[in-house]
């Protein structure tokens, strides 16, 4: 019996209901006979007393009724059938689904594993939950790395504001007293136009995450061969470029390289010139496929980050002391952004001896 009930649940819907109306007026139509026959004699009886006899009307209305509720209780117990077994279960999960959704849960299963129309579409819905899911997820992180930029960008926008006060407070004195040095000003408006071009740096910088973060990932597909070329070529002169010797490892195991190349090249880039700039005298990369993701590893031989470095260099306008319009901390979480818009991640972390390592990866495209 319960081998039947999940062959029924699997059938189409339209099979099943012609199944269940089939199965529905046959068992009317047997049980209506029985009735006839059941009664039959019984009338013959009382027609072979009179033929006269008004109780040969109450028995057929009597038969006639019986055979009516009979073949009603059968059409209701197949309705009953198919919406119990077909209708119910994946009704009350869609509906419980959209009740979760409504108040903003996404914590949620939509549990029906039949082969039917009904089935497909809840698994439909749990794709699309998934999806929403993920999408929320994305948007709560833009949302928190954007409030973290902000703050950031905000923090560091003080110190320029405040010099440029100073030097407005200082001009506002100098002016009734044009006695004073003029190196004095000159000094003091090179200073402004410094911080002046610095706020435009900034400001420019904004632009380039908020870029960044709207440019979709631009798919395409090179063979190994040349990937690894163009990795050799680019790598090793940045590492010509800043006097450093670089040994590259490979594992990949692939025919091709599908994804945005200019992107990953861009990380790499960026990475590579990290390492470079801090190693002492060389630079080692580790290049390898795991789970779908082109993962890249490179270590140098410097002192490493700090333990403030760990936990804040991924974070924007992290700059461990440096200073200059050239650096604003933000090379490092420019990668983490472009990794992640890339299905990837990027870890940063310290070799037990000497030295930092940086772990990033991206999601091949299918």
């Amino acid at each position: 019996m319960g081998k039947l009930k999940t062959i029924y649940i699997n059938l189409p819907l339209k099979k099943a209901l012609n199944i269940t109306i089939v199965c529905s007026l046959f068992i009317a139509f047997l049980g209506a006979m029985t009735i006839l026959l059941a009664t039959r004699s019984s009338y013959y009886a009382l027609e072979a007393e009179n033929p006269e006899n008004p109780a040969l009307h109450w028995h057929d209305f009597f038969t006639i009724s019986t055979v009516g509720v009979y073949v009603c209780a059968v059409i209701v117990a197949g309705s009953f059938i198919f919406y119990k077994l077909k209708l119910y279960t994946p009704i009350k999960a869609l509906t419980d689904g959209i009740e979760q959704i409504a108040v903003d849960n996404l914590d949620f299963s939509v549990q029906y594993d039949a082969e039917d129309e009904l089935g497909m579409l809840c698994k439909s819905f749990e794709r699309m939950k998934n999806e929403l899911q993920n999408n929320y997820k994305r948007i709560w992180r833009m949302t928190e790395e954007r409030r973290k930029l902000n703050a950031a960008f905000a923090h560091d926008l003080r110190t320029p504001l405040t010099v440029l006060q100073g030097y407005t407070d200082f001009l506002e004195e100098y002016i009734p007293f044009p006695e004073k040095e003029d190196a004095k000003l000159l000094e003091t408006n090179r200073m402004m136009a410094y911080y002046i071009k610095r706020l435009e740096d900034y400001v420019e910088v904004m632009n380039t995450i908020q870029k960044l973060e709207d440019t979709p990932v631009k798919v395409q597909t090179i063979s190994i061969d040349s990937f690894m070329e163009m990795l050799d070529d680019n790598m090793k002169s940045t590492a010509k470029e800043y006097g450093k010797d670089i040994s590259i490892a490979k594992e990949a195991d692939l025919q091709e390289v599908r994804g945005d190349i200019s992107l990953i090249f861009r990380v790499l880039e960026n990475v590579m010139r990290n390492a470079c700039r801090y190693s002492k005298d060389k630079v080692f990369m580790h290049l390898y496929v795991q789970n779908h993701l082109l993962s890249f590893e490179i270590i140098d031989d410097g002192a490493g980050f700090s333990p403030e470095a760990l936990g804040q260099a991924l974070n924007p306008f992290y700059t461990s002391g440096q200073t200059g319009s050239a650096h604003f901390g933000l090379g490092l979480n420019i990668c983490k952004i472009l990794c992640e818009k890339h299905g990837g991640s990027i870890t940063i972390s310290n070799m037990p001896d000497s030295g930092a390592r940086v772990q990033f990866s991206f999601l091949l495209k299918k």
